[in-house]
């Protein structure tokens, strides 16, 4: 009986999608969605190689749960992101009404 070993990067996925969940609000959404996306190519590889031949690996509960938390982080970091986006279109669109009613416009 062979022994399995352990699904190569499923600790790595676990980290990098933890720390996407976590980084998901720093610098408006890019530091998760650049860890995120990260795991979630690294995870891909790992499953499709765990699909291939299931009965020599283990651990692929922590690869499952590293890809759901790089789901997590993108979707957060992009929402994060979406919103920093907005503001600044909306402060910019604001931008000739202030100067306006403060009087320092040029048109």
């Amino acid at each position: 009986m062979e022994d399995k070993q352990q699904i190569p990067n499923a600790t790595l996925v676990l980290i990098f999608g933890i720390v996407s969940i976590i980084t998901a609000l720093c610098c408006y959404g890019f530091i998760g969605l650049i860890f995120g996306i990260i795991g979630l190519v690294i995870s891909n590889k790992s499953v499709k190689l765990y699909k291939n031949n299931p009965d020599l690996y283990y651990g692929y509960e922590n690869l499952n749960a590293g890809r759901i938390c790089a789901i997590i982080g993108i979707v957060l970091g992009a929402i994060y992101f979406l919103f920093v986006l907005i503001y600044f279109i909306a402060m910019g669109a604001m931008l000739p009404w202030a100067e306006m009613m403060n009087g320092s416009s040029t048109y």
